[in-house]
């Protein structure tokens, strides 16, 4: 995978600052986990709709996720454009214009979700800051029971996903504290995206 990210002109990033590169994710409880992550906060449960990076002032542009073995528990995927009543979604205006203040230790900035064509969304790190972002908030909350459910039930699995437009989260673990994901991300060549 690396050799052919490096063929592109993709860049690999860690998704915490003077963190690896590759990351190995497992389910812990949220006294263990990285202070200001998803984990802190929810644990072995359920993780929400988020993108990866959202409190890099340049989050990664591909965020690559494997499995070696099986996994019961799945990773859910959502787009823009997946389908509701036979209708894509879209992204409403109030996620365009609700400012959160996205916290990222001592270089805290403020964002929307949406800029430039690409999403930037994690409530662990990003707090609604006007009316537009709490609508923000609870728009995401309510699109997650339209995910698609990507199942870990073949060992050696690759899923790819476009940090930019889609977001992901994870059912919960509860059930299987040995899960365990590798995570490489990506910046692309900007000519070549």
């Amino acid at each position: 995978m690396k050799l052919d990210a490096a063929m592109l002109g993709w860049t690999e990033v860690p998704t915490r600052r003077g963190g690896p590169t590759v990351s190995t994710l497992r389910p812990v409880d949220a006294a263990e986990a990285e202070p200001n992550s998803l984990s802190a906060r929810y644990g072995k449960g359920a993780q929400p709709l988020h993108t990866d990076g959202a409190h890099l002032p340049h989050p990664p542009d591909i965020v690559v996720l494997t499995c070696e073995t099986t996994s019961t528990t799945p990773t859910r995927l959502w787009h823009r454009n997946n389908r509701v009543a036979g209708r894509a979604q879209g992204l409403p205006e109030f996620v365009r214009h609700g400012i959160f203040l996205i916290s990222s230790g001592n270089d805290s900035f403020f964002a929307a979700v949406s800029e430039d064509r690409r999403m930037r969304y994690d409530p662990g790190c990003m707090l609604p800051c006007d009316a537009r972002a709490r609508q923000v908030v609870q728009f995401f909350e309510e699109r997650e029971r339209f995910a698609e459910e990507h199942h870990w039930n073949e060992p050696s699995q690759v899923l790819l996903i476009d940090n930019r437009r889609v977001l992901h989260a994870r059912a919960s673990a509860a059930h299987e504290p040995q899960r365990e994901l590798q995570r490489l991300s990506f910046h692309l060549n900007r000519e070549a995206s």
